[in-house]
């Protein structure tokens, strides 16, 4: 899944942050799926966060050093993770 359309997907979820954590709820329609909610930590809360039309890995990768006391391949793998987890539930 590229950026772009993982960007496109968050308008499909309500989003809550609850202390360090981001809360996903999906929605069909106009209705929250309440059985299905998905927590992110503060990494993947940064990350989701910073998902625009026209981010790139390098952009999340460049914005996760600053964030964060982490190397650019710390940083690089994180997010290639992060995205590869994403796809395994949306």
């Amino acid at each position: 899944m590229d950026l772009q359309k993982l960007y496109a997907l968050k308008s499909k979820f309500v989003v809550r942050v609850v202390g360090n954590e981001l809360i996903l709820v999906p929605l069909t329609g106009n209705v929250a799926q309440m059985n299905e909610l998905f927590t992110m930590n503060e990494t993947g809360k940064f990350i989701w966060e910073n998902l625009g039309e026209k981010t790139t890995i390098e952009n999340l990768e460049t914005l996760v050093t600053e964030a964060f006391d982490v190397d650019a391949d710390t940083a690089k793998k994180d997010i290639e993770n992060f995205i590869k987890k994403l796809e395994t539930i949306l």
